[in-house]
């Protein structure tokens, strides 16, 4: 009886661990930009404060395919996704060192993508004729750069009407300070075949694994390598992004149903995961125990 309840604590103990683990943990963070070749703005050092929170402006022109072949916009249509960004803030409770992030002397830090993909999974036509699309991103990779030049040049600045997509100079300029993975993404759209102007938004959250990095620029709050700090957990990068302005170019390119072109504004948090096969290891001892105990009463 005793071995049993043993056995149920450490049960309840692996559960809860794993649901623990389902969890990402948000992460403090600060960028040292002398890793990437910034140098010191203001102060002798070049190390920014702490944020938890990365602000950013971006542009991108999303191609939407007829994947079923019945000439118009279904559930399963497949599009692709090709956009660059511009951080625009770091942002904290209280935050005043940014290292001179977009002013003179100091740097930028953008990204570009061009191979995000992914494909709808709902469509609700509104009283206004509008259609609301849910989507779903599946795939693609990002890369983010520091540039010591103030020189990304959008094709149409952000927020104005209407968007020119993601056309655009500069975003893939300078270190790389990040590769990331998709690992997934929802959210929700909105297009009007009539020809009339969106005055509705939509969002989507994005998830990103970090698949590659420069080492030295991400820096936990004790100024420790965030990736030595944690060396075998998952970290990854959010964004909540607000879709403004969206329009749409019918039949662009050939082939597509149409070219849907934003602008978006929005926030990217860093957050680590436990790698999962230190819970798969906790599973296996515990039912190796299990099996060692009815090995032993029998």
């Amino acid at each position: 009886m005793k071995t049993k309840a043993i056995l149920l604590a450490l049960a309840v103990f692996a559960f809860t661990a794993i649901q623990a683990a389902a969890s990402p943990m948000p992460v403090s963070l600060m960028w040292d930009v002398g890793a990437a070749g910034a140098p010191a703005h203001g102060d002798a050092d070049t190390l920014t404060g702490l944020f938890n929170q990365i602000g950013f402006a971006s542009q991108t022109s999303t191609v939407q395919y007829d994947t079923n072949g019945d000439g118009a916009l279904s559930v399963g249509d497949k599009f692709t996704d090709s956009g660059n960004l511009r951080v625009n803030d770091l942002l904290a409770n209280s935050i005043i060192d940014k290292e001179g992030l977009n002013q003179l002397g100091g740097y930028e830090v953008t990204a570009e993508w061009n191979n995000l993909e992914g494909h709808v999974t709902s469509l609700s036509l509104l009283s206004t004729g509008v259609t609301q699309i849910g989507v779903q991103y599946t795939s693609g990779t990002i890369g983010f750069y520091l540039d010591t030049a103030l020189d990304s040049i959008f094709a149409n600045p952000a927020g104005t009407s209407p968007p020119a997509g993601a056309g655009g100079t500069g975003f893939g300029n300078g270190t790389m300070v990040a590769e990331l993975s998709l690992t997934n993404g929802i959210g929700y759209t909105f297009v009007d075949f009539t020809g009339n102007d969106l005055q509705n938004q939509g969002t989507v959250k994005l998830q990103f694994e970090f698949t590659n990095y420069l080492p030295g620029f991400w820096l936990t709050s004790e100024a420790t390598d965030l990736f030595e700090k944690y060396p075998i957990e998952w970290v990854l990068l959010t964004t909540d992004m607000n879709i403004d302005t969206p329009t749409q170019n019918p039949g662009f390119p050939e082939g597509a149903l149409y070219t849907a072109y934003s602008n978006q504004n929005g926030s990217a948090k860093v957050a680590v995961v436990p790698e999962p096969s230190t819970f798969i290891l906790l599973g296996v001892g515990l039912a190796g125990l299990g099996f060692y105990t009815r090995r032993r009463k029998q």
